[in-house]
């Protein structure tokens, strides 16, 4: 399975990602290109963490990976909470294309706050 763990800047990926082991961080990767490289050689359940803020990206990334199993954790976090985190700055504020089943996710699970949790899955 590919999992997928997106969502604005400041929105507390990282942070959420530290929850799991051996998690492939874009900001260490380099770029979206090292992602995919990374990817394209692995097998098994994978776990991939950076803002993935357009449909393309997030597309490139299901293409890479061949598995039976997608799902998207997109932590939609209020730009109120993000805006008073450390680093916040107003590249943060591009818009987000919201993660869709269309993509081909199998799952996704949206997290607007610690008590609003929504999962979309396929039927």
């Amino acid at each position: 399975m590919l999992t997928l763990i997106c969502g604005l800047p400041r929105a507390g990926k990282t942070t959420y990602s530290q929850q799991f082991k051996d998690v492939i961080h874009l900001d260490t990767s380099g770029a979206y290109k090292g992602v995919l490289h990374k990817v394209k050689y692995l097998s098994g359940d994978i776990i991939v963490e950076g803002v993935y803020r357009l449909k393309y990206e997030r597309n490139k990334l299901i293409n890479t990976y061949n598995t039976d199993k997608y799902k998207c954790i997109w932590l939609n976090t209020p730009d109120k909470i993000r805006r008073s985190r450390d680093g916040w700055d107003k590249w943060c504020d591009k818009p987000f294309e919201p993660p869709t089943l269309e993509e081909g996710w199998d799952e996704i699970i949206i997290i607007s706050g610690e008590n609003d949790i929504k999962h979309i899955v396929k039927e």
